[in-house]
């Protein structure tokens, strides 16, 4: 009876010790060979080309405010694309600046810079969704809403170069050897090689 009970104890053990190791080694496999574990495409998915400024916008709220996501989400990658036109922008005007040097005063360039912050606020504001698409509604009752843009960049390119070369006086256009085809060029040259990952 002794050695019966010893032998049940033991197999017993066994038993437990290889359904512990078996269920850990489980556990360790759970996101396979991946690093990050599973993960998902987010939907419009809008990216920066060669020719277009690109975002997403995201808005989280009550599912009975769907209209309210919708705007709150364009409005979101608006304000992701602004930062991209601008950060751009400045380093158009500081690269064209530091050319034509500091002799020719910061008034120009304060009317540069005022004259592209125009045409991309004026841009922006007339921003079309070319994506939209709305989550599930999760257990609290909220929805998730995202919002794809595109921007492109020769037209911007083209209306700030217009805009720039109305601001600025004969006198000021000579003083700085301003070229009309050569900014738009350069500037469509820069907006073309700025990308997401800049």
């Amino acid at each position: 009876m002794k050695k019966t009970l010893i032998i049940c104890v033991g197999i017993a053990t066994l038993t437990l010790a290889s359904c512990g190791s078996s269920k850990s080694s489980t556990q360790s496999n759970k996101g396979g060979n991946s690093p990050f574990g599973e993960t998902y495409e987010m939907p419009c998915a809008e990216y920066d080309s060669n020719s277009e400024f690109g975002a997403t916008g995201i808005y989280k709220c009550s599912a009975a405010q769907k209209g309210n996501a919708q705007m709150f989400a364009l409005q979101n990658a608006q304000q992701i694309v602004r930062m991209k036109m601008q950060h751009a922008y400045k380093g158009m005007v500081s690269d064209y600046t530091n050319s034509y040097g500091n002799n020719a005063g910061n008034d120009i360039q304060s009317k540069i810079t005022a004259a592209g912050d125009q045409v991309i606020n004026a841009v922006i504001n007339d921003t079309r969704a070319t994506c939209v698409r709305f989550s599930e509604v999760d257990d609290r009752g909220n929805i998730e809403c995202y919002v794809g843009i595109r921007i492109s960049k020769e037209m911007l390119a083209k209306k700030i170069t217009e805009r720039v070369s109305n601001a600025l006086s004969q006198d000021e256009k000579m003083r700085i050897d301003f070229k009309e085809n050569k900014y738009r060029e350069d500037m469509e040259a820069r907006f073309k090689n700025f990308k997401d990952n800049n």
